[in-house]
């Protein structure tokens, strides 16, 4: 190599470990020859390569410390890729942090150049962006049928209460209630249905969720009295929000009803309130028996439910309102029990 290459060579190294976007480089045997500044994060926090530091890693082969890929697609992608010499570019995602990454590969005949990005809150972002045209087509439908579901069955109802009063159908007068309750609820469901298209809240305030919790606190305690669990209350003191009080009474109420389903008798749900990062936080702790692992990644979605009687609207319900009052969900659940976090943007101070 001449001198002029060999300088040539150390400023493409100087470039590559400057570069903002993550990079190595695998040899023929598929061996790490370089790993630039960026990806080095990466490496100590099981993003990829299992724990291992840039200096373990070189003249490493990469299926040998990241066995866990030998004979999946990312494997047999970069080895097509290095046979036909042809660049590349695919979404993974890493199966030891569960992070999703966009990877572009780049062959030659000495080996493969791979740069990396970590995607996983635009991949979120698409998601929820996808969930929320979902509800939205939902929304039209439901709002194109319901004025014409709802007229008849208000007839309906309307002569089944007079069947109800008929004295010679006295003794019917049990199904006829029966009847008229199934009305309700179809009209309940779709009430219910027709709030998760909702995009504005209708009654925008400022006020503080302490007191809103406060408030409807009694009729908590008194349904888990009832069937012999508590309701504990753990509020910190917080800024005053901008919310719909009407939406965020109802988003509590479905997030406890539910955490109180899912409890046995002498368990617990806590309502919690603090501050973090500048976010106010509403918290519901459970002592129940978690979401079903088959539906826990999907409880967004209308009419998912594991309830036999339940519509599968609730928890989508408290979605579409956090949504419409600046606040975001997220949540964790096992066996031991469910923890709801509701995320409000504090006000400019």
């Amino acid at each position: 190599m001449t001198s002029k290459s060999f300088e040539n060579k150390l400023d493409m190294i100087d470039v590559l470990e400057n570069m903002s976007e993550a990079c190595y480089f695998l040899n023929s045997n598929w061996e790490f020859e370089f790993i630039n500044r960026a990806a080095e994060p990466y490496l100590k926090v099981e993003e990829l390569f299992f724990n291992k530091s840039k200096e373990e890693l070189i003249g490493k082969s990469v299926w040998d410390v990241s066995a866990i890929y030998t004979d999946t697609e990312v494997y047999n992608l970069y080895h097509k890729v290095f046979e036909e010499q042809k660049p590349h570019v695919f979404e993974m995602i890493s199966k030891y942090s569960k992070r999703w990454f966009e990877m572009k590969l780049f062959p030659n005949k000495s080996g493969l150049f791979i740069i990396f990005s970590d995607i996983t809150d635009r991949k979120e972002s698409e998601k929820i962006k996808a969930h929320y045209e979902k509800l939205n087509v939902i929304g039209e439908m439901a709002a194109g049928v319901a004025h014409e579901i709802r007229n008849p069955l208000t007839s309906v109802k309307g002569f089944l209460q007079l069947m109800a009063e008929n004295q010679e159908l006295i003794k019917q007068s049990s199904v006829v209630h029966l009847m008229i309750d199934e009305v309700n609820r179809v009209n309940d469901i779709i009430t219910e249905f027709l709030d998760i298209a909702k995009v504005k809240p209708e009654k925008v305030e400022i006020c503080c969720l302490n007191e809103l919790i406060t408030t409807i606190f009694p009729l908590l305690e008194t349904r888990a009295s009832k069937e012999g669990k508590l309701v504990d209350l753990d509020l910190s003191k917080i800024s005053e929000l901008q919310i719909d009080k009407s939406e965020i009474r109802q988003l509590l109420l479905n997030l406890v009803n539910n955490s109180l389903d899912a409890m046995h008798v002498g368990k617990k749900v806590i309502i919690k309130t603090y501050e973090e990062k500048g976010e106010t936080v509403l918290t519901i702790i459970d002592e129940g028996t978690g979401i079903p692992a088959e539906i826990i990644g999907n409880i967004e979605t209308p009419f998912v439910t594991s309830k036999d009687e339940g519509t599968g609207l609730g928890i989508p319900i408290c979605f579409s309102i956090a949504k419409r009052n600046n606040a975001k969900i997220d949540y964790t659940s096992s066996p031991k029990g469910t923890t709801f976090n509701i995320r409000f943007t504090n006000l400019p101070s």
